[in-house]
């Protein structure tokens, strides 16, 4: 058991001793006889309960930390680690950098988020507390420190983003605007409702003309080679309407790619290479918008659209979520539900269908009754 003194060293304090779990003893000076005992008690307690940690390793500086944490994340996409290091280069190494990791309080943390949010966009706050909370909680797990800062801080609410779709109309002005060697990769991403990094990361090998199906294995990041999808769900294979297969088959002829290259990619650059969104938009999705009389309206618009033609088509909920690689449909509703009060219309017509009455009758209630029953 540990025991409380006056401290030699400044009689105004008041020093807590105990040996840890190795035998070395070990002291801390606080303000009261008080706080002693009751720091004391809490030291106590982790020992007993395993859970004492050397207060030497809470030393280390958040900047060290940070480069021994990259070191060793080896399960990092390449993506999620340039967003990490973005964000450490523009706001959390010059706050935190010089800084023990022991002495990150979650009033430093939740002071740090308030001024953030004042002159940062929310989800950009949201973003770069995300790293931090990471990067503290990997710092628990190694046993450097006993519990994250990164508790109770209250972030900003993120704003809903208007989020366009386009007619089918549209979509074709749209894909004639852009030009035959991105056509059918419009066609593509607004009918089947796949996301940039899956388009563009398409191979030859994985599209199935015969059998009117497509694989989504692959994505193309914009850090880092091609990679595997980010989760199972995502893994999926699409059946392709007929129209759209025909679209694709024209696409490869065009390109004088037959099923002998099935590593090739379905859609380059200019130069045969892989597609860069910046490059893209530039040079082709902004020229063609203007062309086709769209404003406001970005590529992944077209995942958005997508889903509005599913459900106009009357698509079942789980079929529409199976299509875009979610693991649940409530992720697919948080992200699109805003597709779904346009078809509001729609939905009751059928209903009216549902419940009108066989009989030409006006008094005959039998399919109303029928529904209730």
């Amino acid at each position: 058991m540990g025991s409380v003194r006056r401290s030699p060293r400044d009689p105004s304090k008041w020093e807590a001793l105990y040996r840890d779990p190795g035998g070395r003893q070990r002291s801390k000076r606080l303000a009261t006889k008080g706080e002693a005992k009751a720091w004391l008690t809490r030291v106590e307690a982790d020992m007993d309960h395993g859970r004492w940690q050397d207060p030497r390793l809470a030393r280390i500086k958040f900047n060290a930390w940070v480069d021994q944490y990259l070191a060793a994340a080896v399960h990092l996409r390449p993506t999620t680690r340039a967003a990490i290091e973005s964000s450490l280069r523009r706001h959390l190494r010059d706050r935190f950098g010089n800084i023990s990791l022991g002495d990150i309080t979650p009033l430093l943390v939740r002071t740090f988020v308030s001024e953030l949010s004042q002159h940062r966009q929310p989800d950009t706050v949201r973003t770069v507390y995300g790293h931090l909370r990471s990067i503290l909680n990997a710092a628990v797990a190694a046993d450097i420190i006993a519990v994250s800062p990164c508790r109770g801080v209250k972030l900003p609410t993120k704003r809903p983003s208007e989020k366009k779709v386009i007619t089918l109309g549209e979509l074709g002005r749209l894909a004639d605007a852009v030009g035959s060697d991105y056509r059918a990769m419009i066609l593509i991403a607004g009918i089947l409702g796949l996301r940039w990094s899956e388009v563009t990361a398409l191979r030859v090998g994985r599209v199935d003309l015969l059998r009117r199906t497509m694989s989504i294995v692959e994505t193309n990041p914009a850090v880092g080679d091609l990679a595997d999808t980010k989760s199972r769900s995502s893994r999926r294979t699409l059946t392709i309407p007929q129209s759209l297969a025909g679209e694709i088959a024209a696409h490869l002829a065009r390109q004088r790619i037959t099923v002998a290259d099935p590593d090739r990619l379905v859609f380059t650059s200019e130069r045969g290479g892989r597609l860069v969104g910046s490059n893209f938009n530039r040079r082709h999705w902004q020229p063609a918008l203007k062309a086709a009389g769209i404003t406001g309206f970005t590529f992944h618009g077209l995942r958005h659209s997508a889903v509005a033609y599913m459900v106009a088509a009357g698509a079942h909920p789980k079929a529409i979520q199976q299509r875009l690689g979610h693991s649940s449909w409530s992720t697919t509703m948080d992200i699109y539900g805003h597709v779904l009060p346009a078809n509001d219309d729609t939905l009751t017509a059928a209903l009216d269908r549902l419940l009108k009455p066989e009989s030409s009758n006006p008094t005959d209630s039998r399919g109303l009754a029928s529904v209730r029953s």
